[in-house]
């Protein structure tokens, strides 16, 4: 992959970390759990600044202290519905490709990031670039603008399944290490 494609793909893709799930198996919010010096929602939040920049944009209903770990904050315009709802608010106020993290995965990296990245780059086609482990990761991918339509005629079908909102023709599934797309959804699932 020329060097000049991969770094206008950076360019032209808003970093995100997804922040609104309440936690309710967690039991507390767990974003704002302390791990490794920091809280979780920290580390999704400086792998991709390492990629991107000092341009990480959070989005969903969040305690107002973690908005001061980013660098900005985008309105959740569909809120409790789930990551659909945020991956959506994100596409339309970027209006530009979005690479999407979830708030709780602590295992991200930037090699992750820029595989995903280097194969956003390498198929214009694309709708979407997923992570694998070999299933589908849809919170941590990256979303074209063209795939806004059909995830809001899935969203206002009542349907919030991601991995399942776009034609399985139109998304890339790129395999990646599974230790980068665990997620917490208990305090036993973490180092925390």
């Amino acid at each position: 992959m020329p060097r000049d494609s991969l770094q206008a793909a950076l360019a032209s893709i808003q970093p995100v970390v997804l922040v609104g799930g309440k936690s309710t198996r967690f039991g507390r919010d767990k974003l704002r759990e302390p791990w490794q010096g920091g809280v979780l929602v920290e580390r999704p939040i400086n792998a991709l600044r390492d990629v991107f920049g000092r341009r990480v944009m959070l989005v969903g209903d969040c305690d107002p202290s973690l908005h001061t770990l980013a660098d900005g904050v985008i309105p959740d315009r569909h809120p409790g519905v789930g990551p659909i709802g945020g991956v959506i608010s994100a596409l339309e106020y970027a209006n530009s490709p979005v690479f999407i993290a979830a708030g709780d995965m602590p295992g991200i990296d930037a090699p992750t990031i820029r595989v995903l990245v280097a194969a956003f780059a390498a198929d214009p086609a694309a709708l979407a670039i997923f992570a694998c482990d070999p299933s589908p990761h849809p919170a941590l991918a990256i979303y074209r603008p063209g795939s806004l339509p059909l995830l809001r005629e899935k969203l206002a079908r009542g349907e919030r399944a991601l991995h399942s909102a776009l034609p399985p023709e139109l998304v890339v599934r790129v395999p990646c290490d599974p230790r980068a797309l665990r997620n917490v959804n208990t305090p036993a699932d973490g180092d925390l």
